[in-house]
């Protein structure tokens, strides 16, 4: 028994090594991505969407369809928030949260940073345009979000339907031209370096939803979390497997689209050492 216990034992220690050196890489590989692309062309930290839990000693910087819906739910929790509140439709959880965590500006937010575990959340950035399409312009579950998608569509189409649903490459040439234009994108799909300026901030870890569940064991060894982070499904599930999507989608874009769209979010990708390998294989390779 006590064999048994002490390779269980050592078995979780590997591991947590292993996954503690899978952070030091990735923490490395993007001070060294921020300095080839000058700080991802940033000079002044974006300090809007960063959180500064105190109460847990907590710096989380929102990065909208990458798990978001489940850190509101818990830092909101934990303020003391009914579930009843922060599970209601009609909830803004980002603004609740703001009322416990009130936003810091620059100076202090550094400050925070050096005297607090500050992490990130990241996803594929392609995966996450795929998902704020899918649930918010498909899923047209907020009116905002149900007038933008027949925007979107009535621009792309002449036909006379005003209530059209945009395909995926409507969605794509929009944001395209959103940057192109120097236009705010929505908060849902604007790339990570807009929302976190990660490389003029400091991080302890960077979480990846890739690898969620071992990079949020990771996290909660080393805070105070241990039994505080409590699951939450809010968000309706996709009916389609992710790499069937990809194919669904980025076989709609050509390959100019496709290389706009990448130029778009290529500091995400560049930054968090993510690969579009598996999007540009179904772009349509004649025009």
């Amino acid at each position: 028994m006590l064999i048994c216990f002490c390779i269980v034992l050592y078995g979780f220690k590997h591991a947590d090594r292993t996954v503690e050196k899978i952070n030091r890489d990735r923490l490395f590989h993007l001070r060294e991505a921020c300095e080839r692309t000058n700080n991802g062309g940033k000079n002044t930290i974006e300090t809007s969407f960063y959180i500064h839990v105190k109460n847990e000693s907590l710096l989380y910087c929102l990065v909208f369809k990458s798990g978001t819906t489940s850190w509101f739910y818990n830092i909101n929790r934990w303020a003391g928030i009914s579930e009843e509140t922060i599970l209601d439709d009609k909830t803004d959880n980002f603004n609740l949260a703001r009322q416990k965590y009130p936003w810091e500006n620059p100076r202090v937010l550094l400050t925070s940073m050096k005297n607090t575990y500050s992490f990130i959340v990241v996803r594929n950035p392609f995966e996450r345009l795929i998902s704020a399409y899918e649930e918010r312009l498909l899923g047209q579950l907020h009116p905002y979000f149900k007038n933008l998608s027949h925007q979107i569509y009535r621009r792309y189409h002449d036909d006379g339907n005003h209530f059209g649903i945009p395909s995926f490459e409507d969605f794509a040439r929009f944001v395209v031209e959103q940057s192109r234009n120097k236009k705010p994108s929505d908060l849902h799909w604007r790339p990570i370096n807009d929302l976190c300026t990660p490389c003029l901030a400091r991080y302890d870890s960077i979480l990846k939803m890739e690898t969620f569940a071992q990079d949020i064991e990771y996290l909660t060894n080393r805070t105070q979390l241990h039994g505080k982070i409590k699951p939450v499904q809010m968000n309706r599930s996709r009916r389609d497997r992710v790499d069937r999507l990809i194919e669904k989608y980025f076989s709609q874009l050509t390959k100019q689209q496709f290389d706009d769209l990448y130029d778009v979010y290529r500091i995400d990708f560049e930054l968090f050492q993510y690969s579009a390998e598996r999007f540009s294989k179904y772009v349509k390779q004649k025009e």
